[in-house]
This record gives C-alpha cells, sequence and structure tokens, in this order.
C-alpha cells in the first residue's frame, strides 16, 4: 500500500505492508491524513526505519477485532471516524484505573515504535475512534486531533474571571487553543512571531501582538505556552504575576535549558497539558465554534507528501489517499 515511512530519518514515499488487524484493533481507510511538518521532521529521526509517519486521520472503518463488544463493532463499521493520536496499550495500572491518557506504554501515533496515519490503511486502537458528526467535511475533521490537545489546555484550570490571559505561539496548537480560550475569556490574547498568526486572531476577534513588543511586567494571570522553546518559558515567566500559572501545553526538546528560580520566587503553578479524546471536540468543530479555515496551509496526494513534509515552516499538511 501507498504510505509516507520514516527511512534514514528523513519521511520518504513507499510500498508498505498492509495493515492486520489486530487484537483491540479497526482497520480504517485512510480518506485524508495529516501532520504538522515540523513534527514530522522531528520525528522521523528517532522513529523505526520504516514506521508508518502521521499523527492524524480520518477514514471509514472496514473491520473491527473481535474483541469489541457486539454493539461497538455495529457502531464503528463502515462508518467515518477520527482517531486520538495517543494509544494507550491496556494493560498498566494507569489503563486499568480509566485514566489510559497516562499508560506507562503508550505513546504518540507516527512516533517511537507507534504506527501513524499516513497509510491508505492502518490499524489503530478501536477505543481511539470516534463517529464524524453528519455534515463535518474530513478536512475539518482531520483537526480533531490537534484540537483534542489544544482544549485541555484550555479547561486545565478555569479560564472565566481570569484578568489577564496570554496564549503564547504562533503554531497550529497555540491558533486552536487561544479560540477555545476566548469562549471562556473575552480578554485573552495571542503572543507569537508571525505575522500571518495575527491576521488570523484579527479576523477572531482576538488580540495578538508581536512577542517582541510586550513588556516582562508580571502582570498576566494565565500563560498558556504552546512552544515549549527555552525563549518561550523565559519570555512566560517574565509576564506571569506572582502566583500566576503556567499552562505548558507543548513538550521542550530534550536538553532545553530551563531557569526555574522565577516559579520558586513567584510561587508560580505549573500544569501540564497532553491530548484529550477527540469524542470531547467534535461538537465543538460540528457547531462551528472553532474557524479551521486557512490552517491546513496545504493539501495534496501521497506521492508529494514527502516533499511537502519536509518544509518546516507550514503550519498543518493534509495527505488525500482516498
Amino acid at each position: 500500500m501507498d504510505a509516507i515511512i520514516a527511512r534514514d530519518g528523513k519521511p520518504v514515499f513507499d510500498n508498505a505492508n498492509p495493515a492486520e488487524c489486530g487484537e483491540g484493533e479497526a482497520l480504517v481507510r485512510v480518506r485524508l491524513a495529516g501532520d504538522v511538518p515540523a513534527s514530522v521532521l522531528d520525528a522521523s529521526p528517532t522513529a523505526e526505519d520504516g514506521l508508518l509517519l502521521g499523527r492524524d486521520v480520518v477514514g471509514l472503518v472496514s473491520e473491527v477485532a473481535d474483541d469489541a463488544p457486539q454493539g461497538v463493532r455495529d457502531r464503528l463499521l463502515k462508518s467515518r471516524v477520527v482517531c486520538s493520536p495517543y494509544v494507550a496499550r491496556g494493560t498498566c495500572d494507569m489503563c486499568r484505573a480509566g485514566v489510559s491518557q497516562h499508560c506507562r506504554h503508550g505513546g504518540v501515533m507516527g512516533r517511537g515504535d507507534i504506527p501513524g496515519s499516513l497509510g491508505e490503511t492502518i490499524a489503530v486502537p478501536w477505543r481511539n475512534l470516534a463517529l464524524v458528526p453528519e455534515g463535518v467535511d474530513d478536512a475539518v475533521a482531520l483537526l480533531a486531533g490537534p484540537l483534542g490537545r489544544a482544549v485541555p489546555a484550555a479547561r486545565m484550570i478555569r479560564m472565566e474571571g481570569k484578568v489577564y490571559v496570554t496564549v503564547l505561539g504562533d503554531n497550529l496548537a497555540a491558533l486552536l487553543a487561544v479560540q477555545a480560550i476566548a469562549k471562556l475569556n473575552a480578554t485573552v490574547r495571542l503572543l507569537g512571531w508571525n505575522a500571518e498568526a495575527f491576521g488570523r486572531a484579527e479576523r477572531w476577534g482576538v488580540q495578538h501582538r508581536h512577542a517582541t513588543e510586550v513588556g516582562r511586567r508580571r502582570d498576566q494571570t494565565v500563560v498558556v505556552d504552546c512552544v515549549g522553546s527555552e525563549a518561550s518559558l523565559d519570555l512566560a515567566f517574565g509576564m506571569l504575576r506572582p502566583r500566576g500559572t503556567l499552562i505548558l501545553a507543548a513538550e521542550p526538546d530534550p536538553g532545553t535549558p530551563v531557569d526555574l528560580a522565577p516559579v520558586v520566587r513567584g510561587e508560580i503553578e505549573m500544569v501540564g497539558a497532553s491530548f484529550g479524546p477527540v469524542a470531547d471536540v467534535l461538537p465543538m468543530l460540528a457547531e462551528g465554534e472553532i474557524d479551521t479555515t486557512g490552517l491546513i496551509e496545504v493539501r495534496t496526494r501521497a506521492s508529494e507528501a514527502p516533499r511537502v513534509l519536509s518544509r518546516p515552516e507550514l503550519l498543518y499538511v493534509a495527505v488525500e489517499f482516498a
């Protein structure tokens, strides 16, 4: 089958072995798959050689393992679905306790040794699948995965009534998070470095400024860092008021130096935000609460995908398989 796989640390277009439906899995015929190019380029060097890349998917279920309840099998078969990007193994104490998003042996699709979404047919846990509501376009539904990470950041603490809330970044995560938070707090602002992101914020009625234009007056109640770099963390600590809250919605690169002295001096609360279930955010997409216009910057065929995915400046890339 046609697929985008990791080879020699890079994404390549090649023929991969057809996926097989194992215990706890379903087969999905992919209509549209996608990911953030910078994320794919980061994942490729550490992925197993030959691993299917990609994190997000919209497709039709063609088979469900026999271990699924009959009602689940009837509901999923031939249905259009999206898949939560975080794959839990289902065997550890966290999974048994009902917090499978913290599975001790899990991981993200298209990373490490977990097959991703960029293939004609993929095998994924049937528990991760959610039905796409009627009327929601494939390209809109594809962003349920990224939105599923942005919304937990917005809901991690109570945003209503917070005087000053800042979302830091101009990547896809920041653009989705600031929209979700704007539903709860109209004073939220977006800080970033890319003028194009400011144009989108302008269209949504969200305040925005260039990161170099803001002072470090330590007056922000909440900062949501969607970048996770040394520079963004330093800026976040400089903006937060004493006893403010930093929500870290991006994993810093290994080895990123972080000075935690401001956390102690300012009694800053740090909260991590990871992936949430896609089923929780599909109603937001169906009801038009999140504007996805222009967030997919390139839509391409599978044969052209490696070339496009090699452009880290792109916000998001969707790849057609159907």
